[in-house]
C-alpha cells in the first residue's frame, strides 16, 4: 500500500507532537527533582539551626544552673550564720550538742536542695541537647529524602517521555 503524502505528514505531525511532550514531560520533572532538592536543603538548614538554638538553650540553662547553685550556697552559708548567732545571743554554745546537730542537719538539707537543683538544670541541659541531636537527624534524613524523592521525580518523568515517544 503506497503511503501518501497526506499520512506522512499526519505521521511526522504525530511523532513531533509525542516528542514535544516527552520533553515537557523531562523538563517538568527537572523542575519537580530540584524543587524537592531544595525543599530538603531548606529542612536540612532548619534542622541545623534549631540544633544550634537548642545546644544555645542547654548552655543557657547550664550557666542559669550554676548561677542558682553559688546563690543557693550564700543563702545556705547566711542561714546557718544566723541560726549560729541566734544560738549565741541566747547564751548557748552553738559548737556542741543540739545546735551543732540543727546546724549540721540545716547544711545537709540546703546541701540537698542545692543537688536537686544541680540535678533539674543539669536535666534540663541535657533534653536541650538531645532535642537539637534529634533535629540534626531529622534534618540529615529531610536531606537523604528529598534526594531519593528527586531521583524518583526523574525516573517517573524519563519513564513517561519513554512511553510518550515509543508509544509502549
Amino acid at each position: 500500500m503506497p503511503v501518501t503524502a497526506v499520512a506522512y505528514a499526519a505521521n511526522a505531525a504525530t511523532t513531533w507532537g509525542s516528542v514535544l511532550m516527552a520533553d515537557a514531560a523531562i523538563l517538568a520533572s527537572g523542575i519537580s527533582a530540584y524543587s524537592t532538592l531544595q525543599q530538603g536543603q531548606f529542612a536540612a538548614g532548619m534542622a541545623d539551626y534549631n540544633a544550634k538554638v537548642m545546644a544555645q538553650e542547654a548552655e543557657s540553662t547550664e550557666e542559669a544552673g550554676e548561677y542558682e547553685t553559688r546563690d543557693m550556697r550564700r543563702e545556705k552559708r547566711m542561714l546557718i550564720a544566723k541560726q549560729l548567732t541566734s544560738f549565741a545571743k541566747g547564751g548557748v554554745v552553738p559548737s556542741a550538742g543540739t545546735p551543732l546537730n540543727l546546724g549540721a542537719k540545716t547544711a545537709g538539707l540546703a546541701e540537698m536542695d542545692i543537688r536537686m537543683t544541680q540535678y533539674g538544670y543539669g536535666l534540663a541541659a541535657s533534653q536541650a541537647l538531645s532535642r537539637g541531636r534529634i533535629e540534626k537527624a531529622y534534618g540529615k534524613s529531610q536531606k537523604r529524602a528529598s534526594r531519593w524523592q528527586a531521583g524518583t521525580t526523574l525516573l517517573t518523568g524519563a519513564s513517561q517521555a519513554g512511553r510518550m515517544v515509543y508509544r509502549i
